[in-house]
């Protein structure tokens, strides 16, 4: 097969004209050459080697077989593909290294086949597990392992999110990568009311689950006074105080932080936590806005604070839950209110993904 043979520092443009101009094999990788040069393989239809446009630089023909296996269903028997062709799994979804599919009934017997499949054509996955839903008190995913490489089962793994590593176990505590940009909001939030108050602040996280919100805020030199954070479900503290400890090992200066297994509602009625916080993060998406008002007793007086959190609504009632928040902000003693509720995504035909952002002076 007919290479462009091109210095290293050059391939990034030559791959972009031959893609410009369909020129460039599908199926094929860049190959290093004798040198260090790159070779890149070429369409039968592309310019021969004295034309112009290659600006001299050379052609050579290279032993290449064309990879024909791009999606792990290629693995499968064709006949058993055939068979249940509209039951396959279409999309999945990758938590660290643990790979987690949804499967039809009509494709659960071949269960086995879909995981070897997977595992040979995606490398970054270490574990197949098959989603069953969610179950229990705390809504934590039902995955059922099925294959894994080096019989490596357990579904602890790890995450970077940005710049920062996360462990994580979806068979034990809710995650979702979604709000990553949310959580790098929280940052830029955060450090305008550090500016304001011209000082450390105390951030309190009383859904935390793992503790994705904290390690961007916890890396941002000279940010945190105090860290408050926790959950009710066991199994996710037990990895936030690990997370925890991680991130604070890293950082290059000092804070106290705390960690809780405990109702959030009931945070108000411990005297170390009553009027101790600047910034409240409330991520409990279903359940935020009856929640926030059972949290204002967390929030310092008599100095700005700043309240962020997020929900799902019906569309149709963004602006009379808006209202309604603000009445309960007055009504627990909030004076100098800006308060937003704005749409991040869609959630539904009819619901919508709201951040809450509400910025007072509790007296």
């Amino acid at each position: 097969m007919r290479h462009l043979i091109v210095p290293s520092v050059d391939t990034q443009h030559w791959l972009e004209v031959l893609k410009t101009n369909n020129w460039l094999v599908s199926g094929l990788g860049v190959v290093t050459v004798e040198g260090g040069e790159k070779g890149l393989p070429l369409a039968e239809h592309a310019p021969q080697e004295d034309n112009p446009i290659w600006l001299g630089f050379a052609h050579h023909t290279l032993s290449r077989e064309v990879n024909k296996i791009k999606h792990w269903s290629d693995l499968l028997d064709r006949d058993l593909f055939q068979q249940f062709e509209q039951y396959w799994p279409r999309s999945y979804e990758m938590v660290g290294d643990v790979l987690i599919v949804r499967l039809e009934d009509e494709v659960k017997p071949y269960q086995n086949e879909v995981a070897r499949a997977m595992l040979d054509r995606i490398s970054s996955a270490r574990i197949i597990c098959a989603d069953n839903g969610v179950i229990g008190e705390f809504r934590v995913r039902d995955i059922s392992p099925i294959l894994a490489r080096d019989d490596n089962f357990s579904t602890l793994t790890k995450i970077r999110e940005n710049g920062h590593n996360i462990i994580i176990d979806p068979a034990k505590a809710y995650f979702s990568s979604r709000l990553s940009t949310e959580r790098e909001g929280n940052v830029v939030a955060a450090k305008e009311l550090a500016n304001l108050l011209n000082r450390p602040i105390a951030i309190s996280d009383p859904y935390a689950g793992v503790g994705p919100a904290l390690p961007s805020l916890i890396a941002t030199e000279g940010l945190v006074e105090t860290i408050f954070a926790g959950d009710l479900n066991p199994d996710a503290v037990e990895l936030l105080t690990d997370n925890v400890a991680s991130f604070v090992s890293k950082s290059n200066y000092t804070f106290d932080n705390h960690v809780f297994c405990m109702d959030a509602r009931e945070w108000r009625r411990d005297q170390k936590l009553t009027e101790s916080t600047d910034f409240l993060l409330v991520n409990l998406p279903h359940d935020t806005i009856d929640h926030l008002a059972d949290l204002f007793p967390l929030m310092r007086k008599e100095t700005k604070s700043l309240i962020r959190g997020w929900a799902i609504v019906e569309r149709q009632n963004l602006v009379v839950i808006r209202e309604s928040i603000e009445k309960k902000l007055i009504q627990h003693g909030a004076g100098e209110i800006s308060l937003t509720c704005k749409e991040i995504k869609g959630f539904s035909a009819s619901k919508i993904f709201i951040r809450i952002e509400s910025w007072q002076i509790f007296s």
